[in-house]
């Protein structure tokens, strides 16, 4: 099927597509969890495979390839959000359900509540959590910044946003 779709067989390729795309929308929903993001990454990193399969080794298997493209384009799109100017109040869902969040009024309250709980954080993790979510910073730029290895920020960010999620469930329960 590869070697077909190499060759030039949209049928071939399309069937390939229908096989993967459900693996390609998990990974896709994991990184952006978002359904419209997931399905634009989805869409082109079929797009970006379609035009490179004429490259690929067919011997090789060709889930870690396609992965690998979903994967860059779901970064692709997270930094584009950036730009677009995202904020840690425009990614709150990740902290805590997101139903909770059902007005005007009660986004201000949670909003509040968001920056006190980033302020009862550990320096350290507050410090990571503003570079991060309110600066724009990658991790690779904080890890320069504060002279301290990549897998370490990651560690302490993932820790923070743990922190930061606990912390919010037992306010709002």
């Amino acid at each position: 099927m590869i070697v077909r779709a190499a060759n030039g067989d949209q049928v071939a390729f399309e069937l390939l597509s229908d096989t993967y795309r459900p693996m390609l929308m998990s990974l896709a929903m994991r990184m952006l969890r978002n359904a419209d993001d997931s399905n634009d990454a989805v869409q082109d990193t079929l797009l970006k495979a379609f035009r490179a399969i004429h490259d690929f080794n067919p011997d090789r298997p060709l889930k870690p390839w396609l992965c690998r493209i979903c994967a860059n384009c779901c970064v692709d799109s997270v930094r584009a959000h950036r730009r677009d100017g995202d904020s840690l109040d425009q990614h709150e869902y990740m902290l805590a359900d997101s139903s909770e969040v059902d007005g005007t009024a009660t986004g201000s309250i949670r909003q509040g509540q968001v920056i006190e709980a980033i302020e009862r954080l550990p320096e350290k993790y507050r410090r990571i959590i503003f570079m991060r979510h309110f600066k724009h910073m990658d991790v690779n730029e904080i890890a320069v910044a504060l002279d301290k290895p990549e897998g370490t920020i990651k560690s302490w960010l993932f820790r923070a946003r743990a922190m930061l999620k606990k912390d919010l469930y037992l306010a709002l329960n």
